[in-house]
């Protein structure tokens, strides 16, 4: 449980919030009404096959045309120009475009409807880094995953939607009237919204612009890569999610006629399920993370993709179908068959656990991002997209078109693919595996509540220093912080065979006794200089052992030693709940019981440098347990 914590409904209904997210949702809305009826209409109009799959291809290509060319420009203005007022600037061309679109659909004439795309997809190209960076400037730190867990499901609910009218209405007899007061009345209602969105500030007014196009896009990269690996390979995770993606939604409906047996209802149904999915997954996401930024569900959502893919792969295809019969199932017909059932399944999971896994990298991008460059990073993130979603369609060509694969053989790549680079991410960035671990400890041993965590800065230099209760005390206090820690840990330990390899990924400082071995103890202190110097959080134990009995040693003097050479904010936290635990030295070996033991984790205001002495230090950690007790009681 945490403070001040709000309730999705809360969040949705709030002047901050949902302005953008309407403005988002009949964005995602009309891009899908217009361009479904589009690609439609381009197949009926072919003369064959080849001119409907020629004509569907190049508007998929001139809607991600400009985010590889207008992308680096999207994030330099984003970043200059105040983003409200920037909004409602691309939402007002939204109306001239789609009067083109409406046009294009009553006329039916080819190359304007292509050029409708392509403006849609310029103006995507420059909302898209503002609906992402504008979030962390009106929503609280511990509100991002819940904001983007919602902006993710309303995001695949209006794809659902605008898929489904688009093929529905346009099929109709009177369908392009119906389609072309769509995405009037849909354009002028975003248009409406944008109006209520609150003013924020630019995050760099003096950058400097450049209409170069290469130039442009070569900067938003360069920002890109001064960012934390854990930004960069969030970005690189998004960017593969999207590969996956892509050619689920593209081999949909060939893999439910060919393996499912089934028609173009069954098509429809399958899109529901993994649309909503999706959408599930994400505000399910808000929920497991506990209204925070929870990196340890990436790699469960991971592994949980890689899991249904295969299971998918491996789900047999009808027997019943063949080319020479072209009966086709009903959804009725689908349902009645029990074995079909489990496609939908699958697919379900593999929608779910997007969600888990796109949210909190979202999240981390928006929160870890320098606020003088987060739209920059997000339009990078943009290009990368639209990269990985064109190298889903040549990597879909080549293995079913040229090498002849079955769609199974292809979903069983994706899996082992995508095992593969979340190895690759994890192996780079361990935090993500290390807050996996401690989640799953977390979850399967303890039930956590967590206070005042608010107090933990999320940039700058600090020093956390807490009572030492157990071997994992170290675990819990990561756990309730919104940036990683470096923690000191006693050399022995550190070293030891079992647990080395743990240390290491959390990137722990060994640090020796003084007397024992004193090169060992000042590199330890050197280490803890550089890490703050470079504007990291260090954790330390100031009792300098293991509590013998469950109280609150004296606190040692090296704190004073570590502030007095690298003046920072010390942060005092108690831990509550481990004493008695099998981690402590009153160790009671037993299975976790199904009533989990309660731990707590509570965080006190920042101490300033001047006013760090050892003893006081030791005093508020006292007086946050005695808070604790209080709130307990």
């Amino acid at each position: 449980m945490q403070d001040n914590k709000q309730q999705p409904s809360a969040l949705l209904a709030s002047k901050r919030f949902l302005p953008l997210f309407i403005t988002q949702f009949f964005s995602a809305l009309n891009d899908n009404v217009y361009k479904q009826a589009v690609l439609l209409l381009l197949i009926f109009q072919a003369a064959n096959v080849a001119d409907g799959a020629f004509y569907s291809n190049l508007a998929a290509g001139l809607f991600i045309l400009p985010f590889f060319l207008f992308s680096g420009m999207a994030g330099q203005i984003a970043e200059k120009m105040e983003k409200s007022r920037l909004i409602r600037i691309i939402k007002l061309c939204e109306i001239p475009i789609m009067v083109v679109g409406a046009a294009s659909i009553l006329t039916q004439y080819v190359w304007l409807m292509l050029t409708t795309v392509f403006l849609m997809g310029l103006q995507s190209t420059f909302f898209g880094p503002l609906k992402y960076s504008i979030l962390p400037q009106h929503v609280a730190a511990n509100e991002l995953t819940k904001a983007n867990g919602l902006v993710e499901s309303g995001t695949f609910v209006a794809i659902l939607i605008g898929t489904i009218f688009g093929t529905y209405y346009i099929t109709q007899s009177q369908g392009p009237i119906f389609i072309s007061v769509a995405v009037l009345a849909l354009a002028v209602i975003g248009y409406i919204s944008s109006r209520f969105i609150p003013i924020s500030e630019a995050n760099d007014a003096n950058l400097r612009f450049t209409f170069n196009i290469i130039s442009s896009t070569k900067s938003v990269f360069t920002v890109l890569n001064a960012q934390t690996e854990s930004v960069g390979k969030s970005v690189l995770g998004i960017s593969w999610f999207w590969l996956i993606g892509a050619i689920i939604l593209t081999t949909l409906p060939n893999y439910v006629k060919h393996v499912m047996g089934g028609d173009e209802l069954v098509v429809t149904s399958a899109l529901v399920v993994f649309s909503l999915s999706i959408a599930c997954g994400s505000l399910l996401c808000e929920k497991l993370s506990r209204s925070r930024i929870e990196l340890g569900i990436v790699p469960f959502g991971a592994l949980l993709i890689t899991v249904f893919l295969y299971l998918l792969s491996q789900q047999p295809a009808i027997t019943f179908y063949t080319p020479l019969n072209e009966h086709l199932f009903t959804l009725e017909q689908v349902l009645a068959t029990g074995d079909m059932l489990w496609h939908f399944v699958w697919m379900a999971g593999i929608g779910i656990a997007a969600g888990f896994y796109t949210v909190p990298l979202y999240a981390l991008i928006q929160q870890r991002s320098d606020e003088s460059s987060r739209s920059r990073v997000i339009a990078a993130n943009n290009v990368l997209n639209a990269l990985f979603m064109v190298c889903s369609a040549i990597l879909s060509i080549v293995t079913l078109s040229i090498f002849e694969w079955r769609i199974a053989q292809l979903l069983l790549l994706l899996a082992g693919l995508n095992l593969l680079t979340a190895v690759y991410i994890y192996t780079k960035v361990p935090e993500f595996f290390l807050r996996f671990i401690i989640y799953i400890l977390a979850i399967c041993m303890y039930r956590v509540r967590t206070k005042g965590e608010y107090n933990i800065p999320t940039r700058g230099a600090a020093v956390v220093v807490a009572n030492h209760v157990s071997f994992v005390d170290w675990m819990f206090i990561l756990a309730a912080s919104p940036r990683p820690i470096r923690f000191m840990v006693f050399a022995p330990i550190y070293y030891s065979p079992a647990l080395h390899w743990l240390f290491k990924m959390a990137k722990a400082i060994p640090i020796d006794s003084e007397k024992a071995n004193p090169k060992a103890f000042q590199q330890a202190f050197d280490e803890v200089a550089a890490a703050l110097a470079r504007g990291e959080l260090v954790g330390i134990f100031p009792e300098g052992k293991l509590s013998a009995d469950g109280s609150v040693a004296v606190f040692r003097r090296g704190i004073e030693r570590i502030i007095q050479r690298t003046p920072v904010p010390v942060i005092p936290v108690h831990l509550g709940g481990l004493w008695g635990s099998m981690f402590s030295r009153k160790a009671k070996w037993r299975l976790p019981r199904f009533k989990w033991s309660l731990v707590s984790v509570t965080v006190g205001a920042p101490v300033a440098a001047a006013d760090v002495v050892a003893d006081d230090l030791r005093e508020q950690v006292l007086a946050l347990k005695a808070l604790h007790s209080k709130h307990h009681d």
